[in-house]
């Protein structure tokens, strides 16, 4: 099992959809909601110099995070956008690249995961859910820097 190479590549946030209501949904108020959506988002998905494993970066105008040297279905811990230790697994199955996540400081109630496929127009399509919510956001493909 392994990460196809139409996954790796800078993409760009482009639009979302429910983003706000997503955020809501997990208790985010109002005002740090706007800051987030201003943020931007940038995605990096690259194959490591390591055979069998993957790099991820998230790339914001307030913070970064930089997942290196990741294996499909092995669990880490690294820091999330939120500041708070993670742990992290990344899947893949059915054409669905997911990341899951669960903060170690509240692990009964944080779990998430997010989902990513690539659309037909060659974007990455994240989608989300929470208490019935669901969440997508879109990013382009961009030239890598």
């Amino acid at each position: 099992m392994s990460v196809p190479d139409k996954f790796f590549g800078r993409y760009q946030l482009d639009k979302s959809e429910n983003f706000d209501e997503f955020l809501s949904s997990k208790g985010v108020n109002w005002f740090v909601r706007q800051m987030i959506k201003l943020a931007g988002l940038t995605k990096v998905i690259t194959q490591n110099q390591e055979a069998g494993k993957y790099n991820m970066e998230n790339l914001t105008s307030k913070k970064n995070t930089n997942y290196q040297g990741w294996e499909l279905g092995k669990t880490f811990e690294a820091p999330g956008l939120d500041g708070n230790q993670h742990q992290i697994t990344f899947e893949y199955k059915d054409e669905t690249l997911s990341e899951h996540h669960i903060r170690l400081n509240e692990p009964e109630t944080s779990a998430e995961t997010y989902f990513y496929t690539i659309d037909d127009q060659n974007q990455l399509v994240m989608r989300m859910e929470n208490n019935g919510i669901v969440c997508r956001r879109w990013f382009k493909k961009v030239e890598q820097k």
